[in-house]
């Protein structure tokens, strides 16, 4: 039953296998958590840098009056 499996295996893998192979998931995963921190601090200091009490009261007033 072994040999019907790997009659068909090839042990050299392809560039594709290759580079699954050579793919270390601790690297990855600690660039993918360096993105989403990024990320969050531009999103902290945008919401800090930008608050409703700098909106112009023209803009307000606009925005509260009905619409016609």
């Amino acid at each position: 039953m072994l040999d019907d499996l790997r009659k068909s295996h090839d042990s050299r893998p392809t560039d594709e296998e290759r580079s699954w192979l050579d793919f270390d998931p601790v690297a990855g995963a600690t660039r993918a958590l360096v993105v989403v921190g990024l990320a969050l601090m531009i999103g902290v200091v945008v919401s800090y840098s930008v608050t409703p009490e700098e909106i112009p009261r023209a803009v307000v007033s606009a925005l509260a009056a009905p619409a016609p």
